[in-house]
């Protein structure tokens, strides 16, 4: 019994502390400080998560209300933040125009934000506050729908925009809670880390929608309900089209005729999103075009090539072509499903020109289902990315720092070759390490 409540007493402690810690974000300066305070304030909680785990795992089992202890602290560091302003990321009030575009029956990828047929929804924010408004928009169906609801019922509020999130983000938790009976030490990793706190909860990004039809996918999948989880996982793809990358995965988990059905109802529901939102000039594929082709942030492997080549675009060739290797020798190698879409959310990330912090979400939420060391340490490491952004917001350039990739990346990347080297990555079930 004292063991019980030495355990449970150690979970609130941690979770009040780390409430006060997302509390302290409302003390921040104004302007490029406030970056720098949200960078701190991610590490500080982080290292509070690491401890709290490490400390949790060395004592007594948590009791049977521990998971919904660690669900409600989660819920509570996700609302807090929700009146607060943005700080890292700009792209909500994408989400914005976007909901503002298509209440005003417009399709939004029919126009640039900057194009003066929409001179007439101009606000005093929108879209003057968009980045890159030069360019049509990338968000799918399912996205569009978000934004369009979250303008019906907010108007152009960025707090109801990432209360919509939020909730989204709550469901996830649940899913991961219920759906795939994640016990509360696993649940920690993602309801209490501060990647969702900050990027959903303070800068609001969609990814939240996205993650939450994955885990609803993954957990159909295992409960050997494939056409539904087919179903999310389109869904999911409609929100961010990340999850496409999973479709592949699909074909060696599934016998018979499903190991063509499954992945098409997915692709099916993604071309129905997309048919809905139908633009006959395409400008959504030309943003997209440029956005994979040209864009480049926080990439360890891509700029490792680009480093070489001296070259944008043989770079992000090279990136692209390593993704689809990997997406493909997952596709064939014979290891369960989870095991492969968490590697394959690992290489994709590491492969990518593109990184920003808030991509890590989708790890985070895969780590309660497969421990990593390595990935474990990816995430804590991954705030250093925002310091660009502190530059960028205090000085005007944009630009990678090779001692902030270097810092970054280097770590983990020595873990990870650490769990290759004992035959951890992709190994049978029995062979694995246990979280």
């Amino acid at each position: 019994m004292t063991g019980r409540i030495s355990s449970t007493g150690l979970l609130v402690a941690a979770g009040v502390a780390l409430e006060l810690a997302f509390l302290s974000l409302y003390g921040a300066p104004a302007g490029a400080g406030a970056v720098l305070w949200m960078i701190g304030v991610n590490a500080a909680a982080y290292i509070l998560l690491a401890l709290a785990l490490w400390l949790l795992r060395k004592g007594e089992p948590l009791p049977a209300r521990g998971s919904l202890i660690v669900l409600l602290f989660g819920v509570l560091f996700r609302l807090s933040l929700v009146p607060h302003g943005v700080v890292g990321s700009d792209d909500i009030y994408r989400y914005l125009w976007d909901g503002r575009v298509g209440a005003a029956g417009i399709n939004p990828y029919a126009y640039a934000p900057t194009d003066p047929r929409l001179a007439a929804l101009a606000t005093p924010d929108l879209p003057s506050k968009v980045n890159h408004p030069e360019l049509k928009s990338v968000y799918p169906a399912l996205a569009q729908g978000l934004f369009l609801l979250s303008h019906s019922l907010f108007g152009d509020s960025v707090a109801g925009m990432k209360l919509l999130l939020v909730l989204a983000d709550c469901l996830t938790m649940v899913l991961l809670w219920r759906l795939l009976a994640s016990p509360p030490v696993a649940l920690l990793l993602y309801a209490w880390s501060p990647l969702p706190v900050l990027y959903f909860g303070l800068d609001g990004h969609i990814d939240a929608l996205a993650i939450f039809f994955l885990v609803l996918a993954l957990g159909l999948f295992i409960g050997e309900k494939p056409l539904r989880g087919a179903a999310a996982l389109g869904a999911g793809a409609l929100a961010k089209l990340v999850p496409l990358i999973v479709v592949p995965l699909l074909l060696r988990s599934l016998g018979g005729a499903r190991r063509v059905l499954v992945p098409c109802v997915a692709l099916l529901v993604v071309l129905a999103g997309g048919f809905v939102y139908y633009e006959p000039t395409w400008g959504v594929v030309r943003s997209l075009s440029t956005f994979g082709s040209h864009w480049e942030f926080n990439g360890s492997v891509f700029s490792i090539f680009y480093f070489l080549t001296g070259s944008n675009e043989t770079a992000h060739i090279i990136s692209g072509a390593l993704i689809a290797g990997l997406v493909g020798a997952l596709a064939i190698v014979d290891r369960p499903l989870t095991e492969k879409l968490f590697w394959g959310f690992v290489g994709f990330v590491l492969l990518s020109p593109v990184v920003h912090p808030w991509y890590l979400t989708w790890l985070a939420a895969l780590l309660v289902l497969r421990w990593s060391t390595g990935v474990f340490l990816f995430l804590g490491m991954s705030c250093v990315a925002n310091v660009v952004v502190y530059q960028y917001q205090a000085f005007g350039a944009w630009n990678d720092q090779p001692l902030l990739l270097l810092i970054e990346y280097v770590p983990p990347l020595v873990l990870l070759a650490r769990e290759l080297l004992r035959g951890e990555i992709l190994a049978p079930p029995g062979r694995r390490a246990g979280a």
